[in-house]
């Protein structure tokens, strides 16, 4: 029963573990007599009182009882009939999902019915090359960060140890205000500045605000996903609409659908197509949102890597009647897992967008939001931003010139000129999905274009990130893409 009498582990705790494992396992039979403690003891060269403590401790958790005169047995009903408890080695458990209709919200069924496909399109990452949309972890300034974060761990100051604030601490949206300002030319104020969970989150909270059910609204064709299910889920209607070189055209969306309530763009970098909004387009979009009191998200998707002039100004910039929402994230610029972003909403929209951040999860950890204050405040993700843009250009100029040297005439690429990623257009007749089938089975990561598509598309195309892959990794990723390509001469 002792398995070493000089091990750390007390022999009272050792006898209680053994018996207890020998109960649950079914050795030791509900009603069965256990040896007298004095017994016990003797047969285990140990003092009475340590098997006393032994059953005194599986008494009160009810593994045993005694009955008068006649001694201690296994208990008749076992605690683990009512209760959950930890795993117990060699013990086979069996979960069996109920036989039974479920009744769920019109919001559930619809999610139920297309789980495996919102599921697909939410993974965690794989670091394989070419998974687009992940920073250059290597390059990150963690030692800055980690000083930072000490320094908050170390004594923080009870008023970030409560419940915070629902619209974020306040230093955050100060530093973001400032920060948007002067790099994406956003105009606004601290107060308009809610701090989120990401994207995702905000298209939830945009959704339940100002969306009801069967409104319409316009979205990019091809389009982020997490938009297109958010809406969709809700219960809104979803107008796709063709995306050309200048981004998004009110023209072509007026010709599938007359009216929408709401629109969603990525107007400074499209994704996935890569494609900015020309100027003509975003005027027009704002006068047409005016004229109808309509919606405009905007979703600034990685705007900072900009590698041809200095970044566009954003929509919201150009608003001047409070109908953009701005909806950024620090995915892109800092690490995903961080999961903060930001909507800056018109002044009237604060209060109702603060009560549905407080309604979702009350605010994201004040913690993180005060580190990430600091680390804005104090010029390091400018400067970091910075440092990025200079290599993540020099790593799109690797994977081009890879691609062009390996898969001349059997991949289209062009430079982009902002972005963590590249198309690489196919010939005609290669499917893209296939392609990204046999990618994976040698550890490629390569998103086929029409995952992002309602409609279907006369060519494939695989999106390609390069931002988190250094030249090495860049360039043997190319070779193994080019003996797929290749086999389909």
């Amino acid at each position: 029963m002792l398995d070493d009498k000089n091990s750390s582990c007390p022999i009272y705790k050792q006898i209680y573990d053994t018996i207890r494992c020998s109960i649950l396992s079914g050795e030791f039979e509900s009603n069965m007599q256990l040896p007298a403690t004095r017994l016990l003891a003797e047969q285990l060269g140990v003092s009475r009182m340590t098997v006393i403590n032994a059953y005194e401790q599986l008494f009160a958790e009810g593994y045993l009882e005694g009955k008068i005169g006649a001694g201690t047995f296994v208990a008749s009903h076992l605690p683990e009939e009512f209760l959950q408890t930890p795993h117990i080695e060699n013990q086979k458990r069996e979960v069996k999902k109920p036989q039974r209709k479920l009744n769920l919200s019109h919001y559930g069924t619809s999610l139920l019915k297309n789980s495996g496909q919102v599921l697909r399109c939410h993974q965690a990452t794989s670091f394989l090359p070419f998974q687009h949309g992940i920073t250059a972890l290597d390059k990150f300034p963690f030692d800055v960060w980690a000083k930072i974060a000490q320094k908050w761990h170390r004594n923080p100051p009870r008023d970030i140890l409560g419940y915070g604030n629902p619209s974020g601490f306040r230093p955050l949206r100060e530093a973001v205000a400032a920060h948007l300002e002067t790099s994406r030319g956003v105009r606004c104020v601290p107060e308009q500045v809610i701090i989120i969970n990401g994207t995702q989150q905000g298209v939830d909270l945009i959704s339940k605000v100002l969306l009801g059910p069967q409104d319409k609204v316009w979205l990019e064709e091809p389009c982020y996903l997490g938009a297109r299910d958010g809406f969709a889920f809700a219960g809104a209607k979803v107008v796709h609409v063709e995306v050309d070189d200048e981004g998004f055209d009110l023209r072509e969306a007026q010709k599938e659908c007359r009216a929408a309530r709401l629109v969603y763009v990525t107007p400074s970098h499209q994704f996935p197509l890569g494609v900015t909004m020309s100027l003509a387009r975003r005027l027009s979009l704002l006068k047409w949102a005016s004229e109808n009191e309509a919606w405009i998200i905007e979703d600034d998707y990685n705007s900072e890597y900009r590698y041809a002039g200095r970044p566009l100004a954003s929509l919201q910039g150009l608003d001047c009647d409070g109908r953009v929402i701005y909806l950024g994230s620090f995915s892109k610029t800092i690490f995903p897992s961080l999961r903060l972003g930001c909507l800056v909403v018109p002044p009237d929209l604060v209060d109702v967008f603060t009560a549905a951040r407080a309604l979702a999860d009350l605010h994201s950890p004040v913690l993180n939001q005060a580190i990430l204050a600091e680390f804005i405040a104090e010029g390091h993700l400018a400067r970091h931003i910075r440092r990025m843009r200079g290599l993540y250009e020099e790593r799109q100029e690797i994977l081009i010139a890879e691609i062009k040297k390996r898969l001349d005439g059997f991949l289209e690429v062009s430079k982009a000129d902002a972005g963590m990623h590249i198309i690489g257009w196919l010939p005609n007749g290669v499917n893209d999905n296939e392609v990204s089938q046999k990618g994976a089975e040698v550890n490629l990561h390569l998103i086929p274009i029409s995952t992002y598509r309602n409609k279907e598309s006369s060519r494939g195309a695989l999106v390609l990130g390069y931002t988190a892959f250094d030249e090495k990794q860049i360039k043997e990723g190319v070779k193994k893409l080019a003996k797929i390509l290749i086999s389909y001469v």
